[in-house]
């Protein structure tokens, strides 16, 4: 046998593994995802109401300087700590046997909505200084 030969049975077999592992187990939402889809719900103002706090927490001196003077790293600082937190919740949710139940587990969409949060004072501080750009070229 060849090479080729071997490393591509080789690779057959460790396929064929995986899918029977794969197809016997749990789905992965059942193990780590929240499925909760609800947009209006309180703990998704919560999440948004945490974007902005972490993105306006990224422009203080405690962070340094080359990660928190531009808005994408800031809001990229943000997505970091929102996606670690969320992969927390996951594993404390996994631990007590709850994860894959509305609430529980990692959250996509909370996810999402956190960085939409921080990405929202991005927006407003910059049409803010469009703004008060315009109104001192008036001026003179």
């Amino acid at each position: 046998m060849t090479p080729h030969t071997i490393w591509c049975a080789t690779s057959k077999g460790v396929g064929i593994v995986a899918v029977a592992f794969l197809a016997t187990g749990p789905p992965a939402s059942a193990q780590w995802l929240d499925p909760d889809r609800c947009v209006t719900c309180p703990d998704k103002v919560q999440h948004f109401a945490a974007g902005v706090a972490l993105d306006l927490l990224a422009r203080g001196p405690w962070v340094a300087k080359p990660f928190r003077n531009h808005a994408w790293k800031r809001v990229a600082l943000t997505a970091t700590v929102a996606a670690s937190w969320e992969m927390l919740e996951a594993l404390d949710a996994r631990r007590e046997g709850k994860a894959g139940r509305p609430g529980y587990g990692f959250g996509p969409l909370d996810l999402a909505i956190t960085i939409a949060g921080a990405a929202t004072v991005e927006a407003l501080q910059t049409l803010a200084q469009k703004l008060t750009k315009r109104r001192g070229q008036r001026a003179h």
